[in-house]
């Protein structure tokens, strides 16, 4: 790595990583499941530990969830969607949805963006620090769709209502379009726009890829583009293989692709293929790396990553998802301690 950023902040260095300039470390995101916190604290004797990790991205999100009942595991979205919690490990999953037939009649759209809200995003990002600053936009476009339908309508809809499809996702596009063009005009101090959907399966895409590129992509050019027009950089979140449209998210306008997942894609030959006109964050396996290597496997594997795609720029080192409960400690201690030599924190 060469050693030319030793003054640089946070910030300019997830911007230097982005714009592919090299540096004398790889910039890095280390998540954590609260529950695995605590376990590192025991095993430190404290949570000390915790100071030596640079945060080098702010996000913040636009909310659509409502106030759960603390003594109820179900709950209701904005967007009227019923979820209920799994007791123990906090996934939930949807139980009811709004749209149980392929029709908008009589569906009407939340406003995710009242007064109040903007209010607190105003708040949550103001003040003078040196971090990257981002807004979340998660779960709004594919997965709102489905979360709309149930995932299995929603699919069947693509082949059997495509003319409901196309208007359910111009609508989510549009409502996206609102709320980048109300930030913007609210001058939200931020310098990038997460959108945040899993396209990807263990192979290929969920939907498959002629129909990403019927329904989605031209909307998502359109979302990533008012992004870019404001002068924010676009990120995305996909999990999953996305290896079958890495070239169509480059040419619609995504700087930066998450969580570049190694079990579901050759994270290197992507890296080979296009590195250069787009960078990466991630790359550290949650599903098989960290439950099931050695420690010194880890260690290998994350030295070889910032040796060979973060050389020269274009990445942000980090696990693919927090680090679970449930990943032997020794591995958790090699992954956070491994990213934090190279970076000689």
């Amino acid at each position: 790595m060469a050693q030319n950023g030793e003054a640089m902040t946070p910030r300019e260095r997830i911007i230097a990583a982005i714009e592919h300039r090299e540096t004398d470390y790889v910039p890095y995101t280390i998540p954590i499941d609260p529950e695995v916190v605590l376990q590192l604290n025991e095993y430190y004797g404290s949570d000390e530990w915790r100071q030596r990790i640079v945060h080098f991205v702010q996000g913040g999100g636009v909310e659509w969830r409502n106030p759960r009942d603390p003594e109820s595991r179900r709950w209701t979205d904005e967007f009227g969607v019923v979820w209920e919690d799994a007791p123990g490990h906090g996934a939930w999953h949807s139980v009811e949805v709004p749209l149980k037939e392929p029709t908008l009649e009589g569906y009407e759209f939340p406003d995710l963006l009242p007064d109040e809200e903007l209010a607190r995003l105003q708040e949550h990002y103001s003040g003078g620090h040196d971090r990257y600053r981002m807004l979340n936009l998660g779960m709004l476009f594919f997965e709102r769709a489905w979360a709309l339908r149930g995932m299995e309508n929603i699919l069947m809809d693509f082949r059997l209502h495509p003319e409901f499809t196309h208007e359910l996702f111009e609508r989510l596009m549009e409502l996206h379009l609102d709320i980048i063009d109300r930030v913007a005009e609210a001058k939200l101090p931020i310098e990038a726009i997460r959108f945040g959907d899993d396209f990807g399966a263990q192979s290929g895409l969920i939907m498959g890829t002629p129909i990403w590129r019927e329904f989605l992509k031209p909307r998502l050019e359109k979302m990533y583009g008012r992004a870019h027009e404001h002068g924010w950089d676009v990120w995305i979140h996909s999990c999953g293989d996305n290896s079958p449209i890495i070239e169509d998210l480059i040419e619609i306008g995504v700087d930066v692709f998450n969580p570049f997942q190694p079990e579901a894609q050759d994270v290197y030959e992507m890296n080979r293929r296009v590195g250069d006109r787009i960078a990466f964050e991630g790359g550290i396996g949650t599903q098989e790396q960290l439950p099931y290597w050695t420690p010194e496997q880890i260690r290998a594997e994350i030295l070889r990553l910032c040796e060979e795609i973060g050389s020269g720029g274009g990445f942000i080192i980090g696990p693919t998802k927090p680090i679970m409960h449930g990943v032997p400690i020794e591995n958790a201690v090699a992954c956070i301690e491994t990213i934090l030599e190279q970076a000689g924190h």
